[in-house]
C-alpha cells in the first residue's frame, strides 16, 4: 500500500513561477509538483533539521526567489545591453538615411529649380514657416536665403526667424494694422485665425509690434526685422 501522501501549497508570484517552470523543466521534470518534490527530498537527504510545514513551506519559496532574482539581474543586465545595442543602430540607420539623402540632392537629373519651387509651394500652403518648427537636419540658412529670394516675407527675430507667404502678408497685416482696433486677444485670434494668431503672437513677444491704445491701433516697432 502506498504511503500516506499530504498535501502542499505554495503561493507564488507569476515571475517566480514562470522560473519555476523553466527550471523544472531544464532538470528533466514535466510536471512542477515533481521538481518541488525533488527540490525538498534532496534538502531533506542532506540531513538538515526537520522543518515544521510553515517553516519548511517558507524555506522553499526563499529558494526559489533568490534563484529567480539571480536570473532577473542577468535578464535585466541584457535588456540594458540590448537597449544600448538599439540605440546604435538607430544612430547608424539616421546616419545612412541623411547620406542617402546628400546622394540624392547631388546633380543627378533634378534640376535646383524643382527643389525651389517645392519651398515656394510649401510656403504658399502652409502660410507661414517658422524656424523653430524646422527638422534640425535643415540647412537653415541656405533655406530662409531661398525664400527670400523667390519673394518670401522673412521676418528676423531674436529667436528665430519666419517666413510669410507674400499673399497672406498683404492680408495680414491689413488685418493687424489696419482692421483691428483692440488688443483682446479672443478678437485678435477671432480676426487673424489660428496662423496669424500664431504669427502675431511670436512678433508680439519680441516686441516687433506694439498697440497705442490712444490711437487703438497696432504698428510694427521697426522695419530692422524685415531686413
Amino acid at each position: 500500500m502506498d504511503k500516506k501522501r499530504k498535501k502542499i501549497v505554495l503561493e507564488l508570484d507569476e515571475n517566480s513561477y514562470r522560473e519555476l517552470v523553466t527550471r523544472a523543466e531544464r532538470e528533466g521534470f514535466s510536471l512542477i509538483s515533481d521538481f518541488i518534490i525533488a527540490l525538498i527530498k534532496s534538502y531533506i537527504e542532506k540531513k538538515h533539521p526537520v522543518l515544521a510545514l510553515p517553516e519548511l513551506r517558507s524555506r522553499v519559496k526563499r529558494i526559489v526567489e533568490d534563484e529567480m532574482n539571480k536570473y532577473m539581474e542577468a535578464l535585466s543586465s541584457l535588456k540594458n545591453q540590448l537597449a544600448g545595442l538599439y540605440e546604435r543602430v538607430e544612430r547608424l540607420e539616421l546616419a545612412f538615411n541623411d547620406l542617402a539623402k546628400k546622394l540624392e540632392e547631388k546633380p543627378a537629373a533634378r534640376p535646383q529649380t524643382a527643389v525651389k519651387k517645392t519651398g515656394m509651394e510649401r510656403l504658399r500652403e502652409e502660410k507661414v514657416v517658422f524656424e523653430s518648427a524646422l527638422p534640425q537636419r535643415l540647412r537653415r540658412d541656405r533655406f530662409f536665403n531661398y525664400l527670400k529670394r523667390e519673394g518670401a516675407v522673412v521676418v528676423h527675430l531674436n529667436r528665430e526667424r519666419i517666413a510669410v507667404d507674400p499673399e497672406y502678408w498683404k492680408t495680414f497685416s491689413r488685418l493687424l494694422f489696419e482692421e483691428l482696433h483692440t488688443d483682446d486677444e479672443e478678437e485678435i485670434k477671432r480676426v487673424l485665425g489660428a496662423k496669424g494668431f500664431e504669427l502675431f503672437r511670436k512678433l508680439r513677444e519680441e516686441s516687433a509690434i506694439y498697440y497705442d491704445p490712444n490711437k487703438k491701433r497696432w504698428f510694427l516697432t521697426s522695419k530692422d526685422y524685415f531686413k
